[in-house]
């Protein structure tokens, strides 16, 4: 942790498969951050293609690299809490192995969540590139909280993009969250619930590049994904055949075990499910 007087201590977890075309450009934006005090952790799962070389490669040449290698495949999501677990600072973010930041992307979100003591995560605006960098016209929403009340915030991460879980986080709130990694959709479950503990601020001076390294996917495409090997979410007959059945469980859950009053509990859990079926069907036509 972060001795008196000293910039907090943050640290990325990367989270690495076969990213090999991308991950040289990605290390180097990530220590390209005009904020010095930060630790990066590689965990490379499992990869078959020359990931795991340029990782020892960077991490022989900076001491604030970290660089773990699974033998095993444990799942994309398994991955990314191993990373969460071996963090040391005051702040997290999670970075996949092809995404891309500005320079000031960490220190614009530190002094957001300095300025707000309350507040749960900083994330800045996204530019949606392809595999060979060229931007793509496709844009993604950002949302500010500060000014709203737990249940409106709840609200906002239930129907909002999930981009804000890739922004900064505030490790004291994140240490309180269950980890839940196997199910489908748990990204949103962790936004509503970091919702309920403090707000989401927007950095508008920093900025990141998401990469989608594949061809754009239907629905049916990304759930076919999300329940393969990549990402290896257990569960029983029910999870696998209706992969998306866990998520208002799980937002239930949130609300239940919440601080709110009875009465907002009430509130929010009659509108958990109608409110559920809605965006189900909004992101089958998506």
């Amino acid at each position: 942790m972060t001795a008196p007087g000293q910039h907090p201590l943050v640290s990325i977890g990367v989270f690495v498969h076969n990213e090999a075309p991308y991950l040289r450009e990605t290390l180097d934006s990530l220590l390209q951050q005009d904020y010095a005090n930060f630790e990066i952790l590689i965990a490379d799962n499992c990869s078959s293609d020359d990931s795991g070389s340029i990782c020892e490669e960077f991490a022989a040449r900076d001491q604030r690299i970290r660089y773990v290698r699974h033998e095993q495949n444990i799942g994309a999501p398994a991955n990314s809490i191993y990373v969460l677990d071996e963090a040391r600072g005051d702040y997290f973010m999670w970075a996949s192995g092809h995404d891309l930041w500005s320079p000031n992307f960490v220190s614009g979100c530190v002094a957001a969540l300095e300025s707000s003591p309350e507040a749960a995560i900083a994330a800045a605006s996204c530019t949606w590139i392809d595999a060979d960098g060229n931007v793509i016209e496709k844009e993604s929403g950002c949302y500010d909280t500060r000014g709203l009340g737990s249940l409106r915030r709840f609200f906002f991460a239930f129907w909002g993009n999930l981009h804000p879980v890739l922004g900064l986080i505030r490790m004291e709130y994140l240490r309180n969250v269950p980890k839940i990694h196997e199910c489908v959709g748990a990204d949103q479950i962790l936004l509503t619930d970091l919702a309920l503990r403090g707000d989401f601020l927007h950095v508008p001076e920093a900025s990141w590049c998401r990469r989608q390294p594949r061809q754009e996917e239907s629905h049916r495409d990304k759930i076919e994904r999300y329940t393969g090997s990549e990402f290896q979410f257990g569960g029983n007959w029910i999870d696998r055949r209706m992969p998306l059945m866990r998520l208002p469980i799980e937002q239930l859950k949130i609300v239940v075990r919440s601080r709110l009053r009875l009465l907002d509990k009430i509130v929010l859990i009659t509108a958990i499910l109608p409110a559920f079926a809605l965006r189900y069907l909004d992101g089958r036509r998506s």
